[in-house]
């Protein structure tokens, strides 16, 4: 099987293009080729050390994996309270990641197959078929983590305008088998009237677009969900790209 990462060659950006000009999102089904996907959800399954990842505050904090471990059960406990706590009025969020972006920054981890979508989502064919879709002509780079949703898992709405960012549209490309809606992990839409103007189901091989700024949301996994929400997650940016 090559490991090379490809597009799907019989997407046509133009109708994808139109959908996303009149709505400020789009959900594109059958993204890479199967022989990709499959291999990419191999290593999301496999070789990806993930991290937890929540808020408190203005300030985002990591766990590794070593540290949970470490902590009794009182202390993780006590964790989940407090994050679930900072939900009820605060933006918060908690579940598992791997930023692709900050390994190849530090130099860390770069023998995983997981780290080639960094190289994928910044070749010219998919800026291309990116810009093409978004009509971002400014479109120079994007950044990339691994996300897993798991039981007790969420992320309340935000908007993802970070200053300095320069980010024009947030991708969320979905390599979750077998999801049902019940389980929660939808990525949530909400307008102006705080309404839930679209959900989206996970899925398998499906990438979703949205312009900047947005309020969106990741709903709560529940407790029986049979597996994990799979994606990986980033933004196409503006501006001089990074060295990676």
């Amino acid at each position: 099987m090559s490991q090379e990462i490809q597009l799907n060659p019989d997407l046509d950006p133009e109708e994808y293009a139109r959908i996303f000009r009149e709505v400020g999102r789009v959900h594109i089904p059958e993204i890479l080729t199967p022989e990709s996907a499959d291999r990419i959800y191999d290593a999301l399954t496999s070789e990806v050390p993930w991290q937890t990842n929540f808020n408190d505050d203005e300030n985002g904090h990591t766990l590794h994996q070593a540290q949970i471990e470490a902590m009794t059960a009182v202390q993780r406990d006590l964790l989940t309270t407090h994050i679930n706590q900072k939900a009820q009025h605060d933006f918060q969020y908690v579940f598992n990641a791997f930023s692709l972006s900050d390994a190849r920054t530090q130099g860390i981890h770069q023998e995983l197959f997981i780290n080639q979508f960094l190289d994928f989502v910044n070749s010219e064919d998919y800026l291309s078929f990116m810009r093409t879709v978004t009509g971002f002509k400014e479109a120079s780079f994007a950044d990339s983590q691994c996300t897993l949703y798991r039981p007790g898992h969420f992320l309340t709405d935000h908007l993802d305008d970070v200053g300095g960012k320069n980010r024009l549209v947030a991708m969320v490309m979905n390599f979750t088998p077998n999801w049902r809606p019940d389980w929660g992990g939808i990525l949530q839409f909400i307008d102006e009237n705080e309404h839930i103007s679209q959900g989206i189901t996970p899925c398998f091989n499906a990438l979703n677009i949205l312009k900047i700024p947005q309020k969106h949301s990741v709903s709560y996994v529940v407790p029986n969900a049979e597996g994990g929400r799979y994606a990986i997650t980033g933004w196409l940016r503006k501006g001089t790209p990074p060295k990676i």
